[in-house]
């Protein structure tokens, strides 16, 4: 999988993620540059490469960081993320920016089409670097438990 060639720090980004303290966090792709914060403050992090379906129970994830940097299959993607994430949890999805977007990994707007159907809305923006930024989705509040 190709990579950002410089990301944004744990310090500035980790923050900005929404991790609670003692909620379960999951990370998808190969980017690694968070992970040791994000398990100190979580408590738990559990990583894997983004290969679909993904292996663990539905609704354990307090936040799910996705890198999506390589062709995916977007509708199983969006399912498995809404799948695995908790009804009060988020999930971030990482692409390429639009200059920067390689053979076949999925848009921004690809991920919206994907993502928004499932109930699961964006509010949030981050800049991950000079060639990637994430999109945070939250369930909306009327289909929460």
């Amino acid at each position: 999988m190709p990579r950002p060639k410089a990301l944004r720090s744990a310090e500035d980004v980790v923050p900005k993620l929404g991790v609670k303290a003692g909620v379960p966090a999951l990370r998808i792709g190969d980017i690694a540059t968070y992970d040791k914060i994000v398990e100190h403050l979580a408590g738990h992090l559990d990583r894997t490469e983004l290969d679909l379906p993904l292996r663990f129970f539905a609704a354990r994830y307090g936040l799910v960081l996705c890198f999506a940097l390589e062709p995916v299959d977007l509708a199983t993607l969006a399912r498995e993320l809404t799948r695995v994430t908790h009804p009060e949890g988020r999930i971030w999805v990482v692409v390429w920016k639009k200059d920067f977007l390689r053979g076949g990994a999925p848009s921004w707007e690809g991920i919206q089409e994907a993502i928004l159907p499932t109930g699961w809305v964006d509010n949030k923006d981050l800049s991950f670097g000079d060639e990637a930024y994430g999109t945070q989705y939250v369930l909306r509040k009327e289909r929460r438990l």
